[in-house]
């Protein structure tokens, strides 16, 4: 299965899967992915985006946030509001995978690929379980009771696959006292190649990692 976000804005979704191709409403798409198609952060309940932004502004008053946070949430800030989504596509790997994000275009390195996007609520137990769960943090080591859920709903964040060796970094970008997490390229990516990103010794501590994921070139081509 095949997503072309050029064709977003025409409210229409490129789909492929063993060679067929058609294009899918947002609506057709999310059925077929069974997930809500969502391009940024969806708070939901506005005391916890005047919470986070309180938590923020308190943290800044310590001098806390990073100057690097900063920095690239001014540099990245048109990229992040105005949702683009870069030249990517949705695949559909193998049963073992499931799906993968690969590039329609050659990348620069820093260039903005995505930001991990999905609902933010608080913290449970049995999040352990769910893989889609991305720790929300205003600052390095300045954790919240939040988290971003993207397994019912997000965007093409989701579907990046872990590797060793990534070719994304993830990192915090800040403004407006509000924290994002974006993927950005790590190093220059052809067009075809697989993008991944290293989701960290925490978020294997309760998983076992899959061998499958572990070596980017065994999933990294059309």
């Amino acid at each position: 299965m095949v997503l072309s976000p050029s064709l977003r804005s025409a409210g229409s979704i490129r789909v492929s899967k063993n060679g067929n191709e058609r294009l899918l409403t947002v609506s057709e798409y999310e059925a077929a992915i069974g997930a809500a198609f969502i391009p940024k952060l969806d708070f939901g309940d506005d005391s916890i985006i005047q919470d986070i932004r309180e938590r923020t502004q308190k943290i800044d008053k310590k001098g806390e946030l990073t100057k690097e946070q900063l920095w690239l949430g001014s540099y990245y800030i048109k990229e992040i509001q105005s949702l683009i989504i870069p030249e990517v596509t949705i695949r559909w790997v193998d049963d073992s995978v499931g799906w993968g994000l690969f590039a329609d275009k050659s990348f620069k390195k820093r260039e903005f690929i995505a930001e991990y996007c999905g609902k933010v609520r608080r913290r449970r137990r049995q999040d352990k379980e769910n893989a889609y769960c991305f720790e929300y943090i205003v600052a390095p080591h300045v954790p919240t009771p939040y988290t971003i859920d993207a397994q019912d709903q997000g965007g093409i964040g989701r579907f990046i696959n872990h590797s060793d060796r990534p070719n994304l970094l993830s990192a915090l970008a800040t403004f407006d006292w509000i924290s994002h997490i974006i993927l950005i390229a790590n190093e220059p990516i052809s067009a075809g190649d697989q993008l991944f990103y290293d989701y960290g010794p925490d978020y294997w501590s309760c998983r076992s990692k899959p061998k499958s994921l572990t070596e980017r070139e065994n999933a990294s081509t059309f």
